[in-house]
């Protein structure tokens, strides 16, 4: 009679296990095909919400730069260390994209997936912003509003641009970003150099790139933005230095890129 109740109770142990292990396979097979409903950050930003929101903020609030008929161009000052860098975003076109590539920053380097950005189409450019996505500068910045942003644009395409084309692609690119961001301080910095032997299918020289620096200035003068001459940090005979050139002698590697981050921290935005 024992053993009888015994095995009886074995049984239904065994039946009682065989289900549970049932019951946790069934979980396992649900929880491996059902999508997680949870809340999630969406890969591409949504940029109506936000420009709703923009376009209902208090237009009177806003502190647009306010151009004085001064060029403010960035003066030697104290180390403004390292935080000054990381905490800044740099938009740059193939010229300086080695910051992105190398991550030298420390902070957000915006370029397109190629590295390319012809000024001459500053219209229709897309950066990678970082969470992946693909949108223009301007949007970028509507979203962050980074407190500086350094612009580092203006080699691609040079040889192909007029004066005026030049001017006008940079202003709406300044003014567009303001419009969104008015607390973002903006430096644009001088085109960077070409090498002595740069010898690309391009027409392409130092002189063109000194009258596209006095363009630059023309506009931070016109739009009341900060002024870097950067491209003297790189400078031999006129030329860049070649320590300081990519293999086609136009970009910047990184030890060229690296003298660009120290000048900037060693002619930092004064403070007000």
């Amino acid at each position: 009679m024992f053993d009888r109740v015994t095995g009886l109770k074995n049984i239904l142990w065994a039946i009682g296990i065989v289900l549970c292990l049932l019951a946790l396979l069934v979980g396992f097979l649900v929880s491996a095909v059902t999508p997680y409903a949870g809340e999630t950050d969406p890969r591409t930003p949504d940029l109506n919400a936000v420009r709703d929101q923009n376009s209902s903020a208090d237009v009177s609030a806003l502190t647009f730069v306010e151009p004085d008929g001064q060029l403010h161009l960035l003066r030697e000052s104290k180390d403004a260390g390292a935080e000054y860098i990381s905490s800044s975003v740099f938009l740059t076109d193939s010229a300086m994209i080695v910051l992105r590539e190398q991550s030298l920053t420390g902070g957000d380097v915006w370029g397109s997936e190629s590295g390319n950005l012809p000024i001459g189409s500053v219209a229709t450019w897309n950066i990678l912003f970082s969470d992946g996505s693909k949108i223009s500068p301007i949007d970028a910045c509507m979203i962050d509003k980074p407190a500086r942003l350094f612009i580092v644009i203006g080699s691609d395409g040079l040889d192909k641009i007029s004066r005026d084309e030049f001017i006008s692609g940079y202003k709406t690119l300044i003014t567009s970003i303001l419009r969104v961001s008015p607390q973002t301080q903006i430096v644009c910095c001088s085109v960077s150099p070409i090498t002595a032997d740069y010898n690309e299918d391009s027409y392409l020289d130092n002189d063109m790139i000194a009258n596209a620096n006095d363009w630059l200035r023309e506009i931070c003068l016109d739009t009341g933005v900060y002024f870097a001459d950067t491209a003297s940090a790189l400078l031999a005979d006129g030329n860049l230095d070649p320590r300081c050139a990519a293999e086609n002698g136009r970009a910047l590697n990184s030890t060229g890129a690296q003298a660009v981050l120290d000048y900037l921290r060693t002619h930092a935005i004064p403070s007000l």
